[in-house]
């Protein structure tokens, strides 16, 4: 199975529609930010990835609102605090971020993000998709910040994989304790497209 695996949009609809048209893949992960503060424009987005695939998952971020997780749409499934089995690996969704200075609206206390993950149901491989990093993994700012979560680093064990986003500046492939993947932002026309046969995965541009 390929997996195209994207993050942060914030509205960049025309680079969402090129990138779904360029790419080769089986099944879309979105690991948040959808959209750039505007809770109709993910119905935009689902229209377009709808013109591609039904199969689409995916996390909000903390630029997107909590309560688009509710909304009615056709191709986008949203994952947010579940487990749900994919082919032959486990997903678990992670939206949001951490505090932020910002005061963006979907931002978590570790306690929350902490309950998030303690609902997951695992199986005996599992993938994380989650808009906040892990800290010290892909999470490091222009000002050299490391603004990735602290507790989705503790709990990383749990998982074979990540997927991640927020970090914008930070796309990249780790394989230290996991295989860690941030594709970089849709809205600069970056992706990255995942092997699960191989496990593993490669960073693109259009």
């Amino acid at each position: 199975m390929k997996i195209l695996v994207l993050s942060d949009i914030h509205s960049s609809f025309s680079n969402l529609k090129n990138i779904l048209d360029a790419a080769s893949y089986d099944t879309v992960f979105i690991a948040g930010d959808i959209t750039q503060f505007k809770r109709e424009d993910v119905f935009q987005a689902d229209a377009i990835i709808s013109k591609f695939t039904d199969e689409c998952y995916a996390v909000h971020g903390n630029c997107d609102y909590e309560d688009i997780l509710e909304y009615d749409l056709d191709a986008i499934r949203f994952i947010h605090g579940k487990s749900v089995k994919v082919d032959n690996f486990t997903l678990h969704g992670l939206g949001g971020s951490g505090i932020t200075p910002f005061g963006t609206p979907s931002e978590y206390t570790e306690e929350e993000m902490r309950s998030f993950i303690q609902s997951f149901q695992f199986g005996d491989r599992n993938i994380l998709l989650s808009h906040c990093p892990p800290k010290g993994i892909l999470d490091t700012t222009r000002s050299g910040i490391n603004a990735g979560c602290r507790v989705i680093r503790e709990n990383i064990g749990l998982f074979d994989v990540a997927f991640c986003g927020h970090i914008h500046e930070c796309h990249g492939i780790i394989n230290s304790v996991i295989t860690a993947v941030n594709p970089g932002p849709v809205m600069w026309g970056r992706f990255a497209i995942f092997n699960a046969e191989s496990m593993e995965a490669e960073l693109n541009r259009i």
